[in-house]
């Protein structure tokens, strides 16, 4: 008796589909295809990254151009002169001022930084103090104070001094000498940011505001210099006048008084002529140096 046939054990295989290759070209293989799309995984991000800063730079171009046609703006220029005004100068002509500042016609309110102004102008010497104002849409106000100098220090060169005993500015042939010189203080007895004026600057000053409203002969205008003696005190020197005229430090404002009443007797006198010093440092009475002489030559002062 036959067995049955066995069916075959070998399992009947599927042909392997091929895959699609539609990107391959015309005798191009599988590996050179990879390095194909490997590439373009390499370029696409820089594109896209060459893509955005090309937009964002157009983006900032325009921005500043809006920017620039905002500042520009007709409407925000000061467009006349006129409309700037200029409060507090004496010695500086408005031109000046307008020039030192960079302000004209074409300035604009929104463009214009106070603060750059105001230290600007305080930068030249003769101004103490500058602010700045805006008035919309189209005005501007400057408010300044200059320095007002009160005398001439002679130290290395001649500098001008305010009311402040501060040092401010050289002197210079175009500037205004009709000031006192004073002579016999050092840079050390001015002030600057790390210490503050001496005791004699302070002295000195007021002897300087004594003598802007004293009578004759001392008035601020006659007086050509004042030599400052740490020990003895002030000594005067008048325009036109060799005759040194000596204070001290105390009771100036009675010796001053004393000199007034007693000028005319010394002019009458013809003394004045032949002194070299006057000495109003005693209480009672003058006492006269003549030229050439010790100081032997009293002059009482008569009692009203």
């Amino acid at each position: 008796m036959s067995r049955p046939a066995r069916p075959p054990r070998l399992i009947p295989q599927q042909l392997a589909r091929k895959k699609k290759t539609f990107f391959l070209r015309r005798g191009q293989t599988r590996n050179a295809f990879k390095r194909r799309r490997g590439h373009l995984r390499v370029w696409l991000p820089i594109l896209w990254f060459i893509l955005g800063v090309t937009i964002l730079a157009e983006f900032c171009f325009g921005l500043m151009f809006l920017y620039y046609q905002f500042l520009t703006c007709p409407t925000f220029c000061i467009t006349d002169i006129n409309n700037i005004e200029v409060i507090g100068i004496q010695r500086f002509t408005r031109a000046q001022i307008l020039e030192m500042a960079h302000l004209d016609s074409q300035t604009s309110l929104l463009a214009l930084k106070p603060t750059v102004v105001e230290q600007t102008l305080l930068a030249h010497p003769l101004i103490a103090t500058a602010e700045l104002e805006r008035h919309w849409p189209n005005r501007i106000t400057l408010r300044l104070t200059e320095r007002q100098p009160v005398a001439l220090v002679q130290l290395e060169e001649l500098y001008y001094t305010d009311l402040n005993g501060s040092l401010f500015k050289p002197s210079s042939t175009a500037d205004p000498h009709d000031f006192p010189v004073i002579t016999g203080l050092t840079q050390e007895d001015f002030p600057d940011g790390s210490r503050p004026a001496s005791g004699l600057v302070t002295k000195v000053l007021k002897l300087l505001s004594l003598l802007q409203e004293a009578p004759q002969p001392l008035t601020s205008s006659r007086i050509a210099e004042i030599h400052v003696d740490s020990e003895c005190g002030f000594t005067l020197y008048l325009t036109g006048l060799k005759t040194a005229l000596f204070l001290g430090f105390n009771n100036l404002p009675e010796k001053i008084q004393k000199l007034h009443k007693v000028w005319p007797f010394l002019a009458q006198r013809g003394y004045l002529a032949r002194t070299g010093r006057i000495n109003l440092g005693h209480p009672q009475h003058l006492v006269l140096s003549l030229k050439g002489m010790e100081e032997t030559n009293p002059v009482r002062q008569k009692e009203n």
